[in-house]
């Protein structure tokens, strides 16, 4: 039981500068906080000005054929390209679907 009591006065003195110094120290204050709402830049919604319509007719008739519309991509691009050709014998015949019997009556007769 000595021990143990000798053990714990040397905690405990080795513990009381740490406890000191701790107490010693001023903390530092927070920072200010600032509020700034989500809104502050907001600027409502208004209409573009109309343009002349004839002009802009215009600027898209003596645009090169082909591109306008397609951001430069002509038409014959988006065409699928052309199967290859299969000999006639290598085509697989078509089996002929049975007919859809339909559905029984209520009751199980049809």
């Amino acid at each position: 039981m000595q021990n143990n009591q000798a053990a714990w006065a040397v905690v405990l003195a080795a513990c009381v500068p740490l406890l000191a110094t701790a107490q010693a120290a001023k903390p530092k204050p927070a920072p200010q906080l600032s509020y700034q709402s989500a809104f502050a830049d907001y600027k409502p919604y208004q209409d573009a000005p109309l343009a002349n319509w004839r002009a802009l007719n215009d600027t898209v008739a003596g645009a090169p054929v082909g591109e306008s519309g397609h951001l430069g991509h002509g038409m014959k691009a988006m065409e699928p390209p052309a199967a290859p050709a299969t000999p006639a014998s290598a085509a697989i015949p078509m089996q002929p679907m049975p007919m859809h019997e339909g559905h029984p009556k209520r009751g199980g007769k049809q």
